[in-house]
């Protein structure tokens, strides 16, 4: 079972933990700390699969800054003073721990690169539509230790491959291979403080957003200017060493990645 760390000066918060039925759910009873001081105490003490906390500004903000530089790895979890919603983001996270946990003799990855793996799939569902609630997505983001901006304007482009049917009957699962091809060899990873992910959405239709890193300012032009660069620059690669004709149909400025929700599109 997974051991847990709860920081609050939330008396009914910690009372609402404490009636948790935590080994149905996978989980010992969390350890409880009632400032960000405790809290660090704790976690560099004691070993723990995920932290969570609910404190006014500067608790947080201290708490927050110490996991950032001292454990950046460590999964982070929502907390809530509605209980059924609560149970619901221990599940998420339960999920989350298995797969971090999970015995990986068979495949080539560590915790760190599941995280990206479920970073790159998050994203991929977020892209291609599959999100409703965005607040899922800020929640994932949280426990994977993600540093995408959820906020920060992005660019996205829409790219036509107008032999894509071609390609997609000459090859057996045609849509995921190209997918994994250009995550892994052009795009998926960070460029310049910029993470560019990809989703193919039909054989002719993918789509790639360029996302700022969290936590720094980026002036809107420059940025701009830079992820249109990289991306021209990676079709270029793309029809070279994949012999695949690619352009950008169109492409634009979103105001953050909450706009490929459904519940920011019908606002």
């Amino acid at each position: 079972m997974y051991k847990l760390l709860l920081a609050t000066d939330r008396d009914d918060i910690a009372t609402q933990f404490k009636s948790i039925k935590w080994a149905s759910l996978g989980f010992h009873e969390p350890l409880y700390a009632r400032d960000s001081s405790q809290a660090i105490s704790i976690l560099q003490t004691k070993g723990l699969d995920a932290v969570g906390f609910y404190f006014l500004d500067r608790e947080a903000k201290l708490l927050s800054a110490y996991l950032h530089t001292e454990r950046p790895s460590l999964p982070v979890f929502s907390v809530t003073d509605d209980p059924e919603a609560q149970v619901v983001y221990l599940i998420e996270l339960r999920s989350v721990l298995n797969r971090l946990h999970a015995d990986m003799s068979d495949i080539p990855y560590d915790d760190d690169a599941m995280r990206l793996l479920m970073r790159d799939e998050l994203v991929h569902s977020l892209l291609c539509g599959e999100i409703v609630d965005y607040s899922v997505v800020e929640r994932q983001l949280k426990l994977i230790r993600s540093h995408v901006s959820s906020t920060r304007p992005c660019m996205v482009y829409e790219m036509d491959m107008p032999q894509g049917e071609i390609y997609v009957s000459q090859h057996i699962n045609a849509v995921d291979r190209l997918e994994r091809a250009l995550r892994n060899n052009f795009f998926g990873g960070y460029v310049d403080h910029i993470y560019y992910a990809v989703a193919v959405l039909t054989p002719r239709h993918i789509r790639v957003a360029a996302i700022p890193e969290a936590g720094l300012e980026q002036d809107l032009s420059d940025y701009e200017k830079r992820a249109t660069e990289h991306v021209n620059r990676s079709i270029e690669m793309i029809k070279e060493y994949l012999n695949l004709d690619i352009n950008i149909a169109e492409c634009g400025m979103i105001r953050s990645l909450r706009s490929f929700c459904e519940d920011e599109q019908d606002q």
